[in-house]
């Protein structure tokens, strides 16, 4: 009884047991069955991914392990030939199986230890006997019946000569994997056109009855060697001083004890556990040898094609490229099924390389430009690796800013932390610009010991919403490198900072009230504001002198708790007449051609001298120069106050301009005339983003300008200019950013003042950079309407 298996049992081996004749069938079912092989084209899935070759030298050495077992256990094995003639493919295939039982004797002695009863010469033989072997012919040649049997006996002795020439079998059949009868047939040939299963059928046929069957059947061919193995045994030995053939007829209970366990052990053990299945693996999978060999030849220069003209250290995506190329190569020179196992290694040994101190550390900045030193601990670190070495983190980025005051611009590296962007930096070259010119005290927090925390705002987990791709971040990298050259601004390292940080924030900004202590820089266009300047009163008793605002003012931060330092600087420059409408900002680098002035904006202003209060509707936008009033009723007075506004924009590459209306750029005639008004600029929201129209960008891409300044010329009148400014740098929900005064900062009249915004925005959650793509800059986030204002002299 025959049942196929499917093909993903690789091979196996049904029986069937015949009680009359007390005879136990076995057929391998296995890939050297032609019918098997056959049916490898319904697993196109499995071959294509595993590969022909890897997956047919799985079923060889699985079906090549089960004909094994079956020498090893069987007195009689019928070989089978699909033809007429001898398959000369399986001299080689005995030769095979002989050498893996040799290695395999000890192995095979250890598991027959383990069944009770076996008889003692099956274990000292490994097996039952040297087994006799039987070749069946499935096609008849063409010749007559009465020819056939001679025909028969020619086969016979052509095929004992071959196996004795090729050392198949000896004269100790104990020495050999089989035996050959010497005095009885051995060769059967079909005597009739007759498929295999119908032909094994009747072979395994309950009756099993000879009767008047032909003399040529095969029943009675296989049943005088089945009769003799009962009675007396096999001895197959050549020769005259040859000693007695071993031969154990064992129970069946001993039988299929020790069948089990020499199964289990033939289909469970590794290839590479024992040397005789080791060297089973060598020989019938020459094509996987050949591969192994090639790609271990071709493995070495993949390494060096990795290896070659690799930096001290670099970019995990560098690292992809790099393992990219070797593995073309690897997979170009090398062949066969091992291919995808070595570049599995090859893939283990670029990683190790690529980590073995070759790593670039990637921490992406505050814009999202990686971190181009080799990996390191900061000074903050604590749980971290001890080996590495202490760096501060570099993405090899600079750009060029302005100094508050806008006056010398400078280098400025890559920020990663929002105090040096916002404040560090400023600090650094106020040292050389506008440190000596006075400046408004923002509100900040004023510790009264030295012991004090930043405050845990509940709900608010802080993270950086960065741009990861590091495709994008080198491409961007790559935007800002032609900018100015490193040597024509001086460079404000992180190091440099470490030095001045130590210094108390108050020292760093001088307020209003001490400006007569000042230096001035030039005595006709310094003012003095002492006594005609009133800030808004910031009351410290309200505020925490023990807990910190971890993140920048906001509308909706809560009350009672102040950053350590200020993002934003309000300066005075000077008298108002240190601006010229006709010649613009001469002392001011960076500005594009014709966009270097500010907007005029005539105000009209109605004084009303019996009332204490400001005006009605006095938070009209920017700020001016006094005009000639007149007298409209008794107590009143109107008249026109100019004020000069500028809206200045900032690219990475320190290119500056004016905006003329909300999301348009400053362009003045030749001869210096701004025909635009300031109306639009004070009356709607500004865009904190702009592209800028550089003269050059890298594949057409703008680089994005952002609001850094507000300037602002106040007028020779009987008005303060208030500014408050309000800036929501992304859309909602993000907060609207405000300085931390509660009521309007009032400029002093006749000077030239200069706010500068932060450079990036920063709440409890997440950071707000300049936006991605340049198309949507504009509609991105916005300095608020109502920034500036207009407010009547406090009576004295």
């Amino acid at each position: 009884m025959l049942q196929f298996t499917k093909i993903d049992e690789e091979s196996s081996i049904e029986g069937y047991f015949c009680s009359k004749k007390k005879v136990l069938f076995l057929y391998s079912y296995n890939i050297y069955d032609t019918n098997t092989l056959a049916m490898l084209d319904k697993h196109e899935d499995t071959l294509f991914e595993k590969g022909f070759l890897h997956y047919f030298s799985n079923l060889r050495d699985t079906s090549t392990r089960h004909l094994l077992f079956l020498f090893l256990v069987s007195h009689i094995c019928v070989v089978t030939n699909a033809s007429s003639s001898f398959d000369l493919n399986y001299i080689q295939l005995f030769k095979t199986l002989d050498s893996v039982r040799t290695k395999l004797q000890g192995s095979i002695a250890e598991v027959l230890k383990t069944v009770p009863g076996l008889p003692k010469d099956w274990l000292t033989l490994g097996r039952l006997c040297s087994p006799r072997v039987l070749f069946y012919f499935e096609q008849r040649p063409p010749v007559l019946d009465e020819n056939l049997k001679s025909l028969q006996h020619l086969m016979e002795d052509q095929i004992y000569r071959l196996l004795r020439k090729c050392r198949v079998i000896t004269n100790v059949c104990t020495n050999s994997l089989f035996a050959i009868p010497s005095n009885q047939e051995f060769v059967f040939f079909k005597p009739r056109q007759q498929d295999r299963f119908t032909f094994l059928l009747e072979l395994l046929n309950d009756t099993f009855e000879i009767g008047n069957e032909c003399p040529s059947d095969f029943r009675e061919f296989l049943s005088q060697h089945i009769i003799l193995a009962q009675t007396e045994g096999f001895s197959d030995n050549v020769g005259r001083h040859v000693g007695p053939s071993i031969f154990v007829l064992p129970p069946a209970r001993v039988w299929f004890d020790a069948a089990f366990k020499l199964f289990d052990f033939f289909t469970n053990s590794p290839a590479n556990s024992l040397k005789g299945f080791q060297l089973l693996r060598s020989i019938l999978d020459v094509e996987g040898q050949f591969s192994e060999a090639r790609c271990l030849k071709v493995l070495p220069l993949a390494l060096a094609a990795y290896q070659e003209n690799l930096p001290s250290h670099y970019s995990s995506q560098y690292h992809e490229n790099k393992k990219t190329q070797a593995k073309a190569l690897l997979s170009s020179h090398g062949r066969g099924p091992a291919v995808q196992k070595f570049l599995g290694r090859l893939d283990t040994e670029c990683d190790r390389f690529w980590r073995n101190g070759r790593r670039m550390c990637e921490f992406p900045s505050i814009i999202g430009n990686p971190c181009i030193q080799p990996v390191h601990r900061v000074h903050a670190e604590e749980n971290s690796d001890s080996k590495l070495p202490v760096l501060p983190h570099m993405s090899g980025v600079r750009y060029v800013s302005a100094c508050s005051c806008g006056r010398r611009q400078a280098n400025r590296e890559d920020p990663y932390d929002v105090e040096y962007a916002n404040y560090g930096f400023y600090r650094l070259i106020e040292e050389e610009c506008c440190g000596r010119l006075r400046h408004v005290t923002f509100p900040i927090f004023k510790p009264s010991s030295d012991h004090f925390e930043p405050a845990n705002l509940k709900g608010a987990s802080k993270s950086m919403h960065f741009a990861r791709d590091v495709e994008k971040l080198i491409t961007g990298t790559e935007d800002l490198s032609l900018g100015p050259d490193e040597n024509e601004f001086p460079a404000l390292s992180v190091d440099h900072l470490s030095q001045v940080a130590a210094d108390d924030h108050e020292e760093s900004q001088t307020s209003l009230g001490k400006g007569e202590a000042t230096e001035a820089i030039d005595e006709d266009n310094i003012m003095e504001i002492a006594g005609t300047h009133e800030l808004p009163a910031v009351s410290t008793k309200d505020f925490s002198t023990t807990e910190y605002l971890p993140c920048m003012l906001h509308v909706n931060s809560p009350s009672g708790i102040l950053p350590r330092y200020s993002s934003w600087s309000l300066v005075c420059l000077g008298s108002s007449s240190l601006y010229s409408h006709n010649a613009g900002l001469s002392d001011q680098p960076g500005f594009l051609a014709g966009s270097g002035f500010l907007l005029p904006w005539d105000i009209p202003v109605r004084l009303q001298h019996n009332e204490s209060n400001g005006l009605d509707g006095r938070r009209a936008h920017n700020l001016g120069y006094s005009g000639k009033g007149k007298r409209v009723k008794q107590g009143q007075h109107e008249f026109t106050v100019k004020i000069f506004i500028g809206v200045e924009y900032e690219c990475p590459r320190g290119h500056r301009f004016m905006s003329s209306s909300p999301g348009r750029i400053l362009k003045a005639t030749g001869a210096g005339l701004v025909k635009d008004s300031a109306q639009l600029i004070t009356q709607n929201d500004v865009p904190l983003y702009l592209p800028c129209p550089c003269p050059y960008n890298r594949g057409g891409k703008a680089l994005i300008a952002q609001l850094m300044r507000l300037h602002v010329v106040t007028p020779k009148a009987a008005v303060h200019v208030t500014i408050d400014p309000k800036v929501r740098p992304a859309p909602p929900p993000c907060p609207e950013f405000v300085t931390g005064f509660t009521e309007p900062i009032q400029l002093s009249p006749s000077s030239y003042w200069i706010l500068r915004f932060p450079y990036v925005y920063e709440d409890e959650n997440q950071i707000y950079t300049h936006p991605k793509e340049n198309a949507r800059a504009a509609q991105h986030g916005y300095l608020l309407k109502g920034t500036c204002g207009v407010m009547e002299f406090a009576n004295e």
